[in-house]
C-alpha cells in the first residue's frame, strides 16, 4: 500500500543507511588508528587486559634502564679491579726482586710507591653515575653509603595486583679496596701458607708447560716439609717416584706434579707423619703453594707453622728448583706461620693493616739484614693474600655482571612478548579492514540512492492527480 503520510520504503532505506554509516565510522577508525579495540567501549575485557600489559611494559622499561645503570657500575668496578690486580702482581714482582742480595731496596720502594699511588687513583676514579664501589666512606654519618647495592632486575604482578621487584645484590663491603672509615672486626684464624716465587710453567723444569722426568734427563726435585709440631716428610720427585702419577715422564703436567706431591704427603708413615696436615696446590698465578690444615697462631710447636727446606739430591740426579729459591740442603729454608683469631681495624682490602703494614703503606726501604729478609717475605705473603682477595672480588663482580647481562636479555625478550600480546588483543587486521571499508563505502552510496528513490514515491502518486 502506498501512503502519502508514511513512506515505509524511505524509512527502511534510512535505517539501513544509518547502520552502514555506523559501521563505516567504526571501520574508518580502525584503519586510521590501527586498532580494533581503541577504548573500553570497543571491548571492555580486551581493553582492560591490554592497558594492564602496557602498564607492565612501562615498568619493565624502567627495570631495563636500571639494569643498564647497574651494568655500567659493575663494569666500572670490574675494570678497576682488573687494573689493580695487574698492579698487585707488579708489586709482588718488585718485592721478589728486593729479596736478591745487593738490590737497593730504597730504589725498589720508589717504584712500589708509584704503583701504590696508581692503585689509589684507579680506585678513586672508578665512579659510575656518582657511585664508587672500590673507594668508599662507610662512616655512619655518610648516609649515601650502602654496604649492599641492589640493582632492580625484575618486575612482576600477581593475581591480586600486588607488585614485586626482584633485585641483584652487589656486596660492596666485600669488594671495597679503600675505606676512609676504620671499623673493628673479628678476624678468623688463618693457616700457614708458603708460595713459590715463580709460576711452575716459568721455571726451567717446566719449560714448554710440561716437565721432563724421563730417566735419561736425571732431573730430581727433593725437599723437606716440616710443621711446627714436628711433623715432617721428605718429598722426592724423579723418574722413579713419578712413574705411577704421570702418563708420560717426558711431559709431566703441573696437575700430575701436584698430584704426585700430595700422594707422597698422604703416604707419609714416619713417626710424626705429615699426612692430613698439609696439602699442595697451584695458586691463581700457577705457583706451587703449600697450606697447612691447622689454623691459628704459628711458631714453635704449632701445626700452622710450615717450613720448606731443600734435601740432599741423590748423586745420580740433577737438582731442580720449583720456584722457592731455597739453596743448599740443610742451610736455607722458607717458613710461614698462620695467625690466631682476634680483632683488627678493618678498612678496605688494600688499606687494612696486617701487622705493621697495609698494602697501601708497604715500605721496604728500611728493611735490612736477616730480620729485614724475614719481614720482606711476610710482606710478600701479605701481597699474595691481598691479590687472592681482589681476585675473589673480581669473581663476585663477574658473576654479578653475568647475572645482570642475562637479565637484560630476558627483560627485553619479555617486553617484546608483551607487545605481541597487546597486538593480538587490540590490533586491527588492516588488510581486512581496508577491504571492508571499500565495501561499506559502496553500500553507503547504494543506501543514499535507495533513500533518494524511496523519497520520490509520493511524487509519483501526486502526478496521478495532475
Amino acid at each position: 500500500m502506498t501512503s502519502l503520510l508514511t513512506n515505509n520504503a524511505a524509512m527502511t532505506a534510512l535505517t539501513t543507511l544509518k547502520s552502514i554509516n555506523a559501521q563505516l565510522d567504526m571501520t574508518s577508525n580502525r584503519v586510521s588508528t590501527g586498532q580494533r579495540v581503541s577504548n573500553a567501549a570497543d571491548n571492555a575485557a580486551y581493553w582492560s587486559i591490554a592497558t594492564t600489559v602496557r602498564s607492565d611494559n612501562a615498568s619493565l622499561g624502567a627495570v631495563k634502564d636500571s639494569l643498564g645503570l647497574g651494568s655500567s657500575a659493575v663494569d666500572t668496578a670490574y675494570n678497576g679491579l682488573n687494573s689493580i690486580i695487574t698492579d698487585l702482581q707488579n708489586i709482588r714482582a718488585k718485592l721478589q726482586t728486593a729479596l736478591t742480595p745487593g738490590v737497593d731496596r730504597s730504589k725498589v720502594q720508589t717504584e712500589i710507591t708509584a704503583i701504590q699511588n696508581k692503585m689509589k687513583a684507579t680506585a678513586d676514579s672508578s665512579t659510575s653515575s656518582g657511585q664508587n664501589w672500590l673507594s668508599v666512606n662507610s662512616a655512619t654519618t655518610n648516609t649515601s653509603y650502602q654496604a649492599t647495592q641492589n640493582v632492580v632486575a625484575g618486575f612482576s604482578r600477581d593475581a591480586t595486583g600486588t607488585v614485586t621487584f626482584s633485585k641483584i645484590a652487589v656486596d660492596v663491603n666485600a669488594i671495597k679496596l679503600y675505606d676512609s672509615n676504620a671499623t673493628s672486626v673479628t678476624t678468623a684464624a688463618t693457616s700457614g701458607q708458603l708460595f713459590g716465587s715463580t709460576s711452575l710453567t716459568g721455571t726451567a723444569l717446566f719449560t714448554g708447560g710440561t716437565a721432563d722426568f724421563d730417566a735419561a734427563t736425571a732431573n730430581e726435585v727433593k725437599f723437606d716439609l716440616t710443621l711446627g709440631d714436628g711433623s715432617t716428610a721428605t718429598i722426592t720427585l724423579n723418574a722413579a717416584t713419578l712413574a705411577s702419577a704421570a702418563s708420560n715422564l717426558s711431559a709431566v703436567t703441573t696437575t700430575e706434579f701436584i698430584e704426585a706431591i700430595n700422594n707422597q704427603i698422604a703416604a707419609d708413615v714416619t713417626a710424626t707423619p705429615l699426612a692430613g696436615k698439609v696439602s699442595a696446590s697451584l695458586d691463581t698465578a700457577g705457583r706451587l703453594t703449600f697450606k697447612t690444615t691447622a689454623a691459628g697462631a704459628g711458631g714453635a710447636g704449632s701445626a700452622s707453622r710450615i717450613t720448606i727446606q731443600n734435601a740432599a739430591v741423590t748423586a745420580t740426579y740433577t737438582k731442580v728448583d720449583v720456584g722457592f729459591g731455597i739453596g743448599v740442603a740443610g742451610t736455607d729454608a722458607r717458613t710461614a706461620d698462620g695467625s690466631a683469631a682476634g680483632t683488627s681495624t678493618a678498612k678496605g682490602i688494600l688499606d687494612t693493616l696486617n701487622g705493621a703494614y697495609a698494602i697501601s703503606t708497604i715500605n721496604i726501604s728500611g728493611l735490612v739484614g736477616t730480620a729485614g729478609d724475614t719481614t720482606l717475605q711476610n710482606i710478600i705473603t701479605q701481597v699474595e693474600q691481598a691479590l687472592a682477595k681482589v681476585t675473589d672480588a673480581g669473581t663476585k663482580l663477574g658473576a654479578n655482571k653475568t647475572q645482570i647481562d642475562g637479565q637484560k636479555v630476558f627483560v627485553d625478550t619479555l617486553m617484546k612478548a608483551n607487545d605481541r600480546t597487546i597486538g593480538v588483543l587490540v590490533d586491527a587486521d588492516i588488510e581486512e579492514e581496508s577491504t571492508k571499508l571499500k565495501a561499506l563505502q559502496t553500500q553507503q552510496q547504494l543506501g543514499v540512492q535507495s533513500l533518494s528513490i524511496a523519497n520520490t514515491a509520493s511524487q509519483n502518486v501526486l502526478s496521478l492527480f495532475r
